[in-house]
This record gives structure tokens, C-alpha cells and sequence, in this order.
């Protein structure tokens, strides 16, 4: 819903300003489904509102459920689909939100990345992402910007995405991520707002040239400047940074890339480190590492007492992980 034109329609009818504050806990609480459930209106407001305003600006078009993970396929209204995920923690319920249709960084080991750039989300397309399940179940803890698509290209509407989410759903400033393959502009502007969330770097090697090839964008975002804009960030912000690392066998693996990563890693009090072995997808050259490889490589991380954490895949089976999110859009 775009609430600030609801809120200006209601005040050109007169109505009194509580009707706009009635809508929005119905409406970013995920209380109410469509206009006509709000039974604290009138039953012509209602009609009224839902002549004129589309509730969400998508709709479900599959959803699919494993264990702890849930992933669903929704549709824009110019008809492109885009996937979104619920992770259930035994604490807290965490959204992945989508930021594009597709996306233009060409990962070799991304599904989404097959598909190319489509379009850019709106913010209001992705604050109905998090209503959309807070309307299927209990309130969402927590948002990650994970999703199709590089955030930082389309940082304005990421950045009114946050605001809302921060100021009208009330989730707070720690419990929102934003996860970036090494947009050197958008760590910058970040950096500018002074916003207090989570900043995770896609890093996958320490290697500028390992890098370029399973990042093609990784000759225009040079691992130099990389550092040095999340250097910039950690002086500024005082603000822990989070570095994404998906083993890929034979590529990024070895114990010399654990020992060059551990060092990177130990070189900032605010780095911590995420490993992951890669989640597989359909037509990728590139496997994820041995239950062998890993071992030696959490090993030689434990030598260096690196601060990291290992962490579990979640729905793989039904391609819901980091990585495995594609739709084919309608045109």
C-alpha cells in the first residue's frame, strides 16, 4: 500500500486524522488482508478504499514450505515475479527481502544472476514483502536485504524501504541487513546516513582475480576500494561488518585462502566472518566444497582465532537458500 496517498485521501475527504492511524496498525501490523476487514470503519469508507488503492502491491502466486524455511513466489502488479523467503528461528522470525527483478552482477553461482536485470522494486514492493508474511503468521523480528538483486544499486528505495520498516512495521535499526557483493558507492552513502544496521560484504575470496572470475562485477568494485570504503565504514560508524564467504571446491577452498581470509579477517577488530559452503543451483559449473575441505578449512581459521560463525544452509530443498532464488518473469 502506498499509505502516504491514503493518508492524503482520507484528509481531502474530511475524515478525522485517527483514520489514517486505524489503517496503518491494520495495514503494517499484517492485522487485515484488504480494506473491507477493517471492521473499525465504515462499511462505504471500506468500498471507498478498496475501489481506489490496491491493499498490496503483490499478490501470491506459489508458496512453499520446508521445515523452518518458506519461500514464496509473488507477482508485481506489470506482471514480474519475485521470490521472498521466512526463515523461523526458535527466537525470532527473519524476512529476505527481494530489492530487483533479477539482477545485473552475473554471479556464476547465483541463480538470480542468470536471469539479468529486469527492474528496480519500489519501496512500497518491498515493505509488502514483510506484510505480506506478517499477514501469514506471528510478527517478523528481523528483515535481511538478501534477496534477488544488488541493494545498493537501487539504494533510494532500499534506503525509504528501511525507514519504513524501522518507523512503521517497528522492527529496529540492528535487526535490519543490508548484504552487498562490493558496491563501493552504496557502502559510502550508507556510511552517510549514520543508519545503525547490519552491513554484510558477499566476499567469497581475498583474490582480486579468483574474485573477477565468479564476480564479474569484481572489475568494476576492486577488492581495494572494497576495503577501504568498509574500512571508511568501521572508522565512522564504529558498526561490526559482516563478510559473507561460500566455500566453492577447488576454488576458494584451500587452507592458503583459509590462512589469507583469517588474516583479513583478524586485521579489524569489527570484522566477524560467515562461512557457508555454497547452495547448490540448476546449471552451475561450480560445486560446493567437500565435508573434507571445510574441516581444514574451519581449522586453520580456529589456529588463527578467527571471530566466525559456521552457518546452516536453510531450504535448499526447496531453492530457497542465499543464491537460489529465480523466477522467469511474465515479460
Amino acid at each position: 500500500m502506498d499509505f502516504e496517498k491514503v493518508k492524503q485521501y482520507l484528509k481531502d475527504k474530511g475524515e478525522p486524522k485517527y483514520r489514517a492511524d486505524q489503517i496503518a496498525e491494520g495495514y503494517y501490523t499484517g492485522k487485515f488482508k484488504n480494506f473491507l476487514e477493517f471492521s473499525n470503519l465504515s462499511k462505504s469508507l471500506r468500498q471507498e478504499l478498496s475501489d481506489n488503492f490496491s491493499f498490496l502491491s503483490l499478490t501470491e502466486e506459489m508458496l512453499e514450505d520446508s521445515k523452518s524455511s518458506h519461500k514464496v513466489s509473488l507477482k508485481l502488479n506489470d506482471g514480474f515475479l519475485i521470490e521472498s523467503v521466512l526463515m523461523e528461528y526458535k527466537a525470532w522470525r527473519t524476512v529476505c527481502l527481494s530489492t530487483q527483478v533479477g539482477c545485473a552482477m552475473g554471479c556464476l553461482f547465483c541463480a538470480t544472476g542468470k536471469m539479468g536485470f529486469k527492474r528496480n522494486l519500489t519501496a512500497e514492493e518491498m515493505v509488502d514483502q514483510v506484510i505480506y508474511w506478517q499477514q501469514k503468521g506471528d510478527r517478523v523480528d528481523r528483515v535481511v536485504f538478501m534477496g534477488m538483486g544488488e541493494p545498493f544499486l537501487n539504494w533510494e528505495n532500499v534506503y525509504e524501504a528501511i525507514k519504513i520498516i524501522h518507523d512503521r512495521i517497528g522492527i529496529g535499526w540492528r535487526k535490519i541487513s543490508v548484504s552487498t557483493v562490493g558496491v563501493v558507492d552504496g557502502i559510502n552513502k550508507l556510511t552517510d546516513t549514520g543508519l545503525e544496521i547490519n552491513l554484510a560484504i558477499s566476499l567469497h575470496s581475498t583474490k582480486q582475480d579468483v574474485r573477477g572470475k565468479i564476480i564479474p562485477s569484481s572489475s568494476k568494485y576492486q577488492l581495494r576500494d572494497i576495503y577501504e570504503a568498509v574500512r571508511n565504514y568501521t572508522l565512522i560508524t564504529k558498526r561490526q561488518v559482516f563478510f559473507e564467504y561460500a566455500l566453492m571446491e577447488g576454488i576458494n577452498d584451500s587452507e592458503m585462502d583459509a590462512s589469507d581470509l583469517a588474516q583479513f579477517i583478524r586485521s579489524n577488530r569489527l570484522y566477524f566472518l560467515n562461512i557457508i559452503c555454497l547452495n547448490p543451483t540448476d546449471d552451475c559449473p561450480i560445486e560446493p566444497s567437500s565435508k573434507g575441505k571445510l574441516d581444514r578449512f574451519l581449522k586453520v581459521l580456529d589456529d588463527n582465532s578467527v571471530n566466525y560463525s559456521q552457518r546452516a544452509s536453510m531450504g535448499q530443498r526447496i531453492n530457497a537458500a542465499c543464491g537460489q532464488l529465480i523466477t522467469n518473469p511474465k515479460h
